[in-house]
């Protein structure tokens, strides 16, 4: 009974992929610490050289492991220039293992920064190109030819029943290419004002264009040949951050946030508010909901986050942060909790820019008297400034 269930359990993961209502691109839980993840626009807006990891699980039941998701990155802030560019690698884990999506890719954002009144905006424009590839063990299936209805899965003579069916491609879909593109418009609302309020808001699309049906070109999804092809996913994100209590050397900040994302008639909501004390201690909580219009509501679920950051020295920052979230409707009785944990190094150094021989020119700052907004302003842009320290 047990090998059926998992077998049920399988087939299901399966017929979201390969029938025509398509699975949801693997994602991440948390908004924050994945910005790049949700709009390329974002990638390098730190200020910081960085190496990041990440890992999800999520979707577990008493008997079976349910989904898993990692992604490491690299992120780079180039000062010098008006691009910043970042490398992803992602692994996502579905049914127990069933199936399995690698992808990898390459973001690049272009940004520039210009007065308006007493006001400071930045533009961002961002695109990825990223190829996925994924598979299905299909050794782990049970097919209706491998089951006797008389003997179950062995034969009269108590011999393995073995299927005929062979799967296309050894199990696996061509590489097929998933770009996206995004616009970020972040506005520091007072430059003369330490504590002015900023806004930042984006839009995204994922997955908007292939270059025909062919491998590393094309978007075709489908593991049997059928020609799927992944859906689009358009994104909205918007934050505003102001400063609650500001002295010399401290600030506590507060930092609400709405992110939408549709993929086909899955529609992603998540709203919440983050409380910050100088870009060293971060606590939120966040509700998500995702509503099918042709099925009705989903499971929605909470998030309570934790991130905790710790400068070094004058050039290191190290961040970590924990993530945790519970189902309150749907099948809150049949699957865990999801726990999504991250880790992050910053360097407050450019290799870009000292390989093209401008590294004199980094602005990076380290900031003991005052956050100057939270932001660190060059030339061409705004960096988030995490080297905020207040001793």
């Amino acid at each position: 009974m047990i090998k059926l269930n998992f077998t049920f359990y399988c087939l299901f993961v399966v017929n979201l992929v390969i029938l025509n209502c398509n699975a949801q691109d693997p994602f991440y839980t948390h908004f924050y610490g994945n910005e790049s993840v949700f709009n390329p626009a974002l990638v390098g807006f730190k200020g910081a050289l960085s190496l990041s990891a990440k890992y999800k699980n999520q979707w577990n039941s008493n008997h079976f492991n349910g989904f898993k998701t990692a992604q490491i990155s690299i992120e780079e802030s180039v000062p010098c220039s008006y691009f910043d560019y970042g490398l992803n690698m992602n692994w996502d884990q579905e049914g127990d293992g069933l199936l399995t999506t690698i992808d990898a890719g390459f973001r690049l954002a272009g940004t520039v920064a210009f007065p308006m009144g007493r006001a400071i905006h930045n533009l961002r424009f961002g695109t990825g190109l990223q190829w996925s590839n994924k598979w299905i063990d299909y050794s782990r299936l049970i097919f209706s030819d491998e089951l006797d209805p008389k003997y179950g899965f062995k034969d009269a003579f108590g011999n393995d029943l073995k299927s005929q069916f062979v799967p296309p491609n050894d199990g696996r879909s061509l590489v097929y290419f998933t770009p996206s593109f995004g616009f970020a418009h972040r506005i520091l609302f007072n430059k003369n004002d330490k504590n002015s309020a900023t806004l930042n808001y984006g839009l995204s699309f994922h997955n908007f264009y292939s270059l025909g049906k062919s491998n590393v070109t094309g978007n075709v999804e489908s593991i049997l040949g059928t020609n799927t092809k992944i859906p689009t996913r358009y994104g909205f994100f918007a934050n505003y951050e102001f400063i609650a209590l500001s002295t010399r050397n401290s600030f506590i900040s507060f930092k609400p946030l709405i992110v939408y994302e549709q993929q086909q008639n899955i529609h992603y909501f998540e709203i919440g508010n983050k409380f910050s004390i100088n870009r060293n201690l971060g606590l939120g909580i966040y509700y998500h909901f995702n509503n099918q219009s042709k099925q009705g509501w989903n499971t929605n679920w909470f998030t309570i986050n934790a991130e905790l950051g710790k400068i070094n020295s004058r050039h290191q920052r190290f961040d970590f942060g924990l993530s945790y979230s519970d189902n309150l409707t749907g099948v809150r009785n049949y699957l865990g909790a999801i726990v999504e944990i991250s880790v992050a190094i910053h360097f407050a150094s450019s290799p870009s820019c000292k390989l093209i021989g401008k590294g004199d020119k980094v602005p990076y700052s380290y900031d003991t008297k005052c956050p100057y907004n939270l932001f660190s302003l060059s030339k061409r842009k705004l960096y988030e400034n995490i080297w905020f320290k207040t001793n």
